[in-house]
C-alpha cells in the first residue's frame, strides 16, 4: 500500500511540472489589449492574435492533464491488483501439497434374525400386599385374664385360636340366671297343660258330645306358657353367646400387626385393642405401563412366574384395577400369593408376565436399538436408519414387526453415525 501512495505522488509531480512547462505560469500571462477603434464607427471583434496562440495552448494542456489522470487511475489500479495477487513460489522453496488423508470405513457387527413366533413378556417389579386390615373389637365388655403369646406384633395365630380371654364371672352368672328362667317355664307350661286336660275331662262328663270352649280348656293359658318359655330360652342362649364371647378369637388364620393388650385392661364393646390381617388374603400388586396392559389383554387369568435371585413363585392373575393411575398413568394387577419367609407384606419382587404369542414378528436384542429407538442396519455397504412398529418385548429384548434389512441390522452404537456412510461388517451374530 505505502507503494501505491509513492506511485501516486511521483506522477502527480511529473502532471505539475508538464503543466509549468508547456503553459507558463499564469501569473505571468499577459493582460488583455483594448480593442482598436474602426475610423468607421464599428468595433472589430477579432482577437489579437497573441491571445489565440494562448487559448491554443491551453486547449492542449487540458486534454494533455485529463490524458495524464486517466493513465495515473489505470497504473494505481494496476498497482492493487498486482499487491492483492498471491506471490509466485520461488524456484528455491517448492510450494507445500499436504497428503490426502485416507477416509476411514466404520466396522459394525450385525445380526440377521429370523421372522418366527415369539412370546411377549412384560417384566415389572411388584410389592406383596394385604387386601385388608383387621382391627380387633371385643364384642363384650369386660377384663382381660388371659393373653395368647400369639397377640403380639408379628405373631402368627391360626383360625379359631384364643387370643385372650375376659373374666367370666359375670357372664356365667347371667347364664344360669337365663337358665333358671327356662326351667321355671318349662313348670309353668307343663302347669297349665295339667290343668287343661283336667277341665277338658270334667266338661265332657257333664257335656257329653259338645266341643269342649277354648277358655275351659284354658288355651291361653297355654300359649302364655309357650311364650315365656320361648323368651326364657332366648335369654339364655345370649347368656351362652356373650360367655363365649369372653374368650377372643378370629376365623381365620393370620398375622398380629397392632396389639395393645395386657393382663388386667378393661376393654369395651366396639373399642379396638389391635390390627391383624389374614394370612391367605395376602396378594402381590403390580403396576404397569397402561401400553404393556394393552398388549396383555384379556389379562386376568394369565400366569406370573415372580420372585427374588434365591426363589421363584408362580401365579396367576386375579383381577386388574378399575382405572389408571391419575399422575403415573399405570395400572395395578393383582396376583393372589401365599406368605412366606421371603414374601411379606411390603417385600418387593420381579415379575415376568406371560403374553401372547406374535407370528411373523422379528425379535431384536436390547443392543440393536439406539438411544432414540430407531434401529441402524447395513444395506449396499451402507448404513440406513429404520424406525421399528415395536410389538412387544421378552426376556431376549425387542419384538418388532418384519422388515427388509438387507445385510443385518447394526448391533451397539455407532458414534457419529450418519445415513449413507460407509461401513466394514466384522462378524454376523445370526
Amino acid at each position: 500500500m505505502t507503494q501505491i501512495i509513492r506511485i501516486g505522488r511521483l506522477l502527480l509531480e511529473l502532471i505539475y511540472r508538464s503543466h509549468s512547462t508547456s503553459d507558463g505560469p499564469i501569473a505571468q500571462q499577459t493582460a488583455p489589449q483594448r480593442q482598436p477603434v474602426n475610423p468607421f464607427g464599428k468595433t472589430q471583434n477579432a482577437q489579437p492574435s497573441s491571445i489565440k496562440a494562448r487559448s491554443g495552448r491551453l486547449s492542449r494542456g487540458k486534454l494533455i492533464g485529463l490524458l495524464q489522470i486517466v493513465g495515473i487511475g489505470g497504473v494505481i489500479a494496476l498497482a492493487v491488483v498486482v499487491s492483492r495477487a498471491p506471490s509466485a513460489p520461488t524456484s528455491s522453496a517448492p510450494a507445500f501439497v499436504r497428503p490426502a488423508v485416507p477416509t476411514q470405513t466404520t466396522q459394525v457387527r450385525v445380526v440377521q434374525p429370523s421372522a418366527t413366533i415369539h412370546q411377549i413378556t412384560i417384566t415389572a417389579n411388584g410389592s406383596v400386599g394385604v387386601r385388608n386390615y383387621i382391627d380387633l373389637t371385643p364384642q363384650v365388655t369386660g377384663r382381660i385374664e388371659e393373653i395368647s403369646s400369639a397377640l403380639r406384633v408379628g405373631g402368627t395365630f391360626g383360625a379359631g385360636e384364643t387370643l385372650l380371654v375376659l373374666d367370666q364371672q359375670d357372664f356365667k352368672l347371667r347364664l344360669e340366671q337365663a337358665q333358671a328362667d327356662v326351667a321355671s317355664a318349662q313348670s309353668n307350661l307343663l302347669l297349665q297343660q295339667a290343668k287343661s286336660d283336667a277341665a277338658i275331662a270334667n266338661y265332657a262328663l257333664l257335656n257329653p258330645g259338645k266341643r269342649v270352649p277354648p277358655l275351659v280348656a284354658l288355651t291361653p293359658q297355654i300359649a302364655q306358657a309357650k311364650a315365656q318359655l320361648a323368651a326364657a330360652r332366648a335369654r339364655a342362649d345370649i347368656a351362652q353367646l356373650e360367655l363365649s364371647r369372653t374368650r377372643f378369637s378370629l376365623p381365620f388364620a393370620g398375622k398380629v400387626t397392632k396389639s395393645g393388650a395386657e393382663i388386667g385392661q378393661l376393654l369395651n364393646t366396639g373399642k379396638s385393642f389391635g390390627q391383624v390381617f389374614a394370612i391367605d388374603a395376602a396378594e402381590l400388586v403390580v403396576p404397569i405401563p397402561a401400553d404393556d396392559l394393552a398388549l396383555i389383554q384379556p389379562a386376568s387369568g394369565r400366569t406370573v412366574t415372580f420372585g427374588n435371585q434365591h426363589n421363584s413363585y408362580t401365579g396367576r392373575i386375579e383381577r386388574v384395577s378399575a382405572e389408571l393411575d391419575s399422575r403415573s398413568r399405570f395400572a395395578q394387577i393383582f396376583i393372589p400369593v401365599t406368605l412366606t419367609a421371603e414374601l411379606q407384606p411390603g417385600a418387593f419382587v420381579d415379575v415376568r408376565i406371560q403374553g401372547p404369542e406374535l407370528v411373523d414378528a422379528l425379535q431384536v436384542p436390547a443392543s440393536a436399538t439406539q438411544a432414540n429407538g430407531s434401529l441402524w442396519f447395513v444395506k449396499n455397504d451402507q448404513l440406513t436408519r429404520h424406525d421399528p412398529v415395536l410389538l412387544g418385548r421378552n426376556t431376549n429384548g425387542s419384538i418388532i414387526q418384519r422388515f427388509d434389512y438387507a445385510q443385518g441390522i447394526v448391533l451397539g452404537a455407532v458414534p457419529g453415525g450418519t445415513a449413507g456412510q460407509r461401513v466394514n461388517i466384522l462378524g454376523n451374530n445370526g
